[in-house]
């Protein structure tokens, strides 16, 4: 079967990449630098079918991997060049010689994509006057335009190709915001354009939340292949500001398809005290430099999912957590702490200079009911953790399942493969109870050894290990040692086999 493929002209505001020139079958595909040489370049495309992708660089290749290394993806060199075949949309991970990274993106083509008119359609250049070149704001047209949707009673606000400077954004019930592929929503370069909504105690900075949802709103949904960027490493160095990228707040029926979320410069995506949440084909480009830059945490909510996914951030990508009132980044959140339950993440690739897959630190409400399953872990100090250090509330139900773990390498409390920990932080401890990890393969266990660590007043209680790969071996450990789990005490085991 040929394939279809659909590429996306680079925003006048990205430079493309000096390392890589990229080719899906005869289809020269766009590649974007991202931030610093510290960081990683992206290609990013739709398909459909079969294709080879060809990969150029400037020398000759001498050693290459394509991540995940579960995926199996052979590939040719001759000379300068790499190619292998793809057949089905795939997040990878391209490392050649001592080059950065390349991050290939192949999306799934989007299914229905909406019309740049018509009825029920809202045009943010056509109809609202919105500045497509960055040269202008285009704040108050694109929320003129939401408006309009949702005072009709819903809509699409549909955003072509372009860029389009912004400040805060509120989204509003029965509003579908659509990003063209070539449509960048970034944030202006002054803080005088945002509202203040929290005081980042930590990092002693005001931060905003830059596209949100209004309160008690209902079906709202971001879709498309298009951008929005935080300038967030720009604003924190220049401006002495942050923001949380995208915040569905207090909100119910929310999705997220096939959009890139960048550089939010603090967390990025948090779904906040919501509801029936999906966010899939969702790419989450962060800072590897910056400290504090999660790219999702699903915080105080409920029945979300989150699947097809790659975060990238050099703080957790993948997190779970709970506050209080107290807490500050959520004194201005609407409504009371809420507990977190029934969270999924289903096929997601982690980078990350800290914890990958975590559940924590933060646990003030109780979170329970959270699966990690088929995903992979790239690189991480930390591949799983349930790092209990805020609060009094149990975390229980958690489940590890089919967890690829690649390198655990970077040394930011690690590196170590697992950690399952109490912790006393003077802000109380609570329970952690019924943990399963099965058919984990860890390729790299980490320098330091693995822990499982409770408290007299709380045992981590009911641990399950079911066929826990080591490196360089095809028989499951079957004891804490075997695991190199070396650093354990306080903990009830349920069974290893």
């Amino acid at each position: 079967m040929s394939a279809t493929i659909e590429t996306y002209p680079v925003p006048s505001i990205y430079a493309e990449s000096e390392y890589y020139l990229v080719r899906a079958g005869d289809t020269s595909i766009p590649v974007i630098s991202f931030l610093t040489d510290r960081d990683y370049d992206y290609a990013h495309f739709s398909f459909s079918g079969a294709t080879i992708i060809t990969i150029t660089v400037c020398d000759p290749i001498d050693t290459y991997a394509i991540s995940p290394l579960a995926f199996e993806i052979q590939g040719t060199v001759v000379g300068n060049q790499l190619s292998f075949n793809l057949e089905e949309s795939r997040y990878l991970i391209v490392k050649i010689n001592n080059v950065k990274e390349l991050v290939l993106i192949a999306d799934p083509l989007e299914e229905s994509p909406p019309p740049s008119a018509g009825d029920g359609i809202y045009h943010v250049v056509a109809d609202y006057g919105a500045d497509p070149t960055g040269t202008t704001r285009a704040t108050r047209a694109i929320q003129a335009a939401i408006n309009a949707a949702n005072s009709a009673g819903g809509g699409v606000v549909y955003i072509p190709e372009g860029v389009f400077l912004i400040g805060n954004l509120m989204l509003k019930s029965h509003v579908t915001l659509y990003l063209k592929g070539g449509a960048v929503l970034t944030a202006t370069d002054h803080k005088e354009d945002y509202t203040i909504d929290f005081h980042k105690d930590s990092l002693n900075l005001d931060g905003t939340w830059l596209i949100q949802t209004e309160p008690n709103s209902v079906d709202i949904s971001i879709i498309g292949r298009g951008t929005i960027d935080g300038n967030g490493s720009w604003l924190r160095a220049n401006q002495n500001f942050v923001s949380n990228l995208i915040v569905p707040l207090a909100t119910s029926n929310f999705t997220i398809d096939g959009i890139i979320g960048r550089d939010a410069g603090l967390w990025s995506l948090m779904p906040t005290r919501s509801n029936h949440v999906k966010i899939m084909n969702y790419k989450g480009f962060q800072s590897l430099v910056d400290y504090e830059d999660d790219a999702i945490d699903i915080v105080e909510s409920q029945h979300v999912l989150v699947s097809h996914t790659i975060a990238i951030s050099e703080d957790d990508p993948f997190s779970t957590k709970t506050w209080n009132e107290a807490t500050d980044i959520a004194k201005n959140w609407p409504g009371s702490p809420q507990v977190l339950e029934d969270v999924t993440f289903d096929d997601v690739i982690a980078w990350t200079c800290c914890a990958a897959f975590k559940v924590g630190m933060g646990v003030e409400q109780a979170q329970r009911n959270i699966v990690f399953r088929n995903s992979y872990v790239y690189q991480a100090s930390r591949a799983i953790a349930i790092h209990h250090r805020f609060g009094t509330a149990p975390a229980e139900n958690i489940t590890f399942e089919n967890i690829d773990i690649e390198q655990v390498i970077h040394t930011r409390n690690g590196p170590y493969w697992l950690q399952l920990e109490i912790e006393e932080s003077g802000r109380g401890i609570g329970p952690v109870s019924d943990i399963l990890l099965k058919n984990i393969k860890v390729r790299n266990q980490g320098r330091l050894p693995s822990m499982i660590r409770g408290k007299d007043e709380f045992l981590i209680e009911g641990v399950t290990f079911n066929e826990i790969y080591m490196p360089g071996s095809t028989e499951p450990a079957v004891t804490l040692e075997e695991m190199n789990i070396r650093r354990h005490e306080r903990y009830v085991l349920t069974d290893i086999r």
